[in-house]
């Protein structure tokens, strides 16, 4: 028998709604169950990273100045391994358009 003062002494615990009996991983899937009752729907969120790659890709779909070409041409070179960068170059090329801040 549970007390009412939130000291169970004999074992028995309680879920959220106040049921005995109900362990703590069991408390969850009735927790989900009642959430959906209520109309709440699963939520996912996006690292400050993921939103980015998205809003690039985003960027890249809905732009008209893509140049297909180039771009299988890098893919191809990144995936047999003969592409290569110079860091110094792309920033110093990012600094000279406005990028770089």
């Amino acid at each position: 028998m549970a007390r009412i003062d939130g000291l169970n002494l004999s074992g028995a615990s309680l879920n959220p709604a106040g049921a005995a009996g109900a362990s703590a991983a069991g408390g969850s899937t009735e927790s989900e169950a009642a959430n959906k009752a209520r109309g709440r729907q699963d939520v996912i969120n996006l690292s400050s990273r993921g939103r980015i790659v998205a809003e690039a890709a985003r960027a890249v779909h809905t732009s008209s100045d893509v140049r297909e070409a180039k771009v299988a041409a890098l893919k191809a070179a990144i995936a047999n391994g003969s592409y290569s960068s110079n860091a110094r170059e792309i920033a110093e090329r990012l600094v000279a358009n406005g990028l770089g801040s």
